[in-house]
């Protein structure tokens, strides 16, 4: 067994081991091509090769993880308070249960602990997403997997080296030729409107405060979200709450994916405006807007426990895969 960072000569045989384990239903992951790997993994600015290893017998590869160190920070993110991110990990059927992927695992742990990561993570704020299919659709896809698939392999052998869950995410799925509004949508909008509360899309150029509710709601991510957006020369649609020159809610930027997706990058409601609706109006708007653009599906993740699940099935979501986010000390 030889255990060393990838170099461009493995890449077609890590893309052929990607491939077979897509083949063999073990992940949901969509099948890889050499330029799609270029694009997914070498192209990303937070990626470095010290941190994608294979693992060679009698010099073919047979495993293979990729790790992330982030180089990009959200506000109050740094290189010492973020982790190590376990993006993916493959070993080859026949070479399975023989310490490979332990192997390529330690190995992996050890880079970390040498550039100074004290903590190890499988999660949706890994900087390099991977696409997956929803089971049972046509090759629908999602552009990202927060954390490990709770269904396959790689979440047991995680956990038998030290990795906890630390929570769960549902993947939920609509076909957007079944969505159906929900009931009292339209009451709930009007309702606010008599309270001053605006639901629609936003003008960007009214330049209204967004901190406020990120400050509240605690996103970063959604921050640099609307700070971008609305800076744009041509924005994406977005859909927000406003009232008194504040942004109070929003969801979006509207977007429709190649594969047909309407995508988004989330939805939230100030917690100091919460249990007004807000979420249900934004969130039937934002279908509307996807069908209005020509997307065919949609699909989303929420918390396990979380309350707007209610929401999204309400409008005809069903939950498709449940993930886990995984940690581990170092």
């Amino acid at each position: 067994m030889v255990i060393h960072v990838m170099n461009p000569q493995d890449l077609q045989e890590v893309v052929a081991l990607w491939n077979d384990c897509v083949r063999a239903g073990e992940v949901l992951y969509t099948p890889m091509s050499e330029s799609s790997f270029q694009r997914k993994f070498y192209d990303n600015p937070n990626y470095s090769a010290r941190y994608s290893l294979v693992a060679k017998e009698d010099g073919r590869v047979v495993g293979f993880i990729n790790g992330v160190v982030k180089k990009e920070f959200l506000q109050n993110e740094t290189h010492e308070n973020t982790p190590g991110y376990i993006t993916c990990f493959f070993v080859d059927q026949a070479h399975r249960r023989k310490g490979f992927g332990g192997a390529l695992l330690g190995a992996l742990i050890a880079t970390f602990q040498s550039d100074g990561k004290s903590k190890a993570s499988c999660s949706g704020t890994n900087p390099i997403n991977l696409d997956w299919i929803i089971p049972g659709t046509p090759g629908h896809d999602h552009n990202n997997a927060p954390g490990m698939d709770e269904a396959c392999m790689g979440h047991a052998f995680l956990k038998k080296r030290g990795f906890s869950d630390i929570y769960r995410e549902v993947a939920m799925y609509l076909d957007l030729a079944a969505y159906k509004a929900a009931p009292d949508f339209l009451l709930k909008r009007q309702k606010l409107l008599e309270e001053g509360v605006f639901t629609g899309r936003y003008d960007c150029s009214l330049g209204y405060d967004f901190n406020r509710m990120c400050d509240r709601v605690g996103s970063e991510y959604w921050r640099k979200v609307l700070r971008e957006e609305t800076a744009k020369q041509n924005p994406r649609p977005i859909l927000a709450a406003t009232h008194e020159k504040h942004i109070v809610g929003f969801t979006g930027p509207v977007d429709k994916q190649a594969s047909g997706r309407g995508w988004f990058s989330g939805i939230c409601t100030d917690p100091q405006y919460e249990k007004r609706g807000i979420a249900t109006v934004l969130f039937n708007l934002l279908m509307r807007e996807f069908i209005t653009a020509g997307a065919v599906f949609s699909t989303l993740f929420t918390g396990d426990s979380h309350h707007a699940q209610r929401i999204y099935a309400n409008v005809g979501f069903k939950v498709a895969r449940r993930f886990v986010v995984m940690s581990r000390d170092l």
